[in-house]
């Protein structure tokens, strides 16, 4: 899975795809190079190829009606920072340079995102309409037994923020906290088990949602 954003959590993966123009003809299109061009000091993250086959479209319905596939990669941050990957897509006309930055991050929690997307001067007020939706408390409610009697622990993913099992993806997401804290999933589903759990897993950096 990925979230589709170039800030991610440090361990999580970044499927990445070399896209040009349905003008350059498929058979001039030669290869692509890829190139990790800046990692924070301490990374030793390193591209790799993509487990995503060339049958897999190109994410957007958009793009598909103008863009190509040119080459797939896949990248995982390991230290909190600023990378930089470029792919060097070689054609027949000569190379076509191609560059993306990606931000390694950890998980700070919904009050952290609320200093900037509150409104004012620095970003929208994302904050407000999303804590008024029915998926920022489902988390809650479903495992108080408001929800469904067949709530489990495999359709918590999507909805806390951050919960990756992959051995690499440490970095303050869900998981994370509730292994470091020892919670696991409640065996029944009754009022009181939401305010049972520790504020770690409740509060920032980790606001369940």
């Amino acid at each position: 899975m990925s979230g589709g954003l170039f800030t991610v959590g440090l361990g999580q993966p970044v499927y990445l795809d070399a896209l040009v123009t349905n003008g350059i003809p498929a058979s001039n299109v030669l290869g692509v190079t890829w190139i990790l061009t800046n990692v924070p000091v301490g990374s030793t993250a390193a591209l790799a190829p993509s487990p995503l086959g060339t049958n897999v479209p190109i994410y957007s319905p958009a793009d598909r009606a103008v863009f190509q596939l040119a080459g797939r990669q896949m990248f995982r941050p390991d230290v909190v920072g600023q990378y930089t990957i470029t792919a060097l897509v070689n054609t027949n006309g000569g190379n076509l340079v191609l560059t993306r930055g990606i931000t390694g991050s950890r998980y700070m929690g919904l009050q952290t995102c609320a200093l900037c997307h509150s409104g004012g001067a620095i970003a929208d007020d994302k904050y407000t309409t999303f804590t008024n939706t029915a998926h920022a408390s489902f988390f809650k409610r479903a495992i108080d037994g408001q929800e469904s009697s067949y709530y489990a622990s495999y359709c918590i993913s999507c909805h806390v923020v951050g919960y990756d099992t992959n051995p690499l993806a440490v970095n303050g997401g869900f998981d994370d906290v509730a292994a470091q804290v020892g919670w696991t999933f409640p065996t029944v589903l009754t009022n009181g088990n939401w305010a049972a759990m520790t504020n770690s897993l409740k509060k920032p950096g980790q606001h369940p949602v």
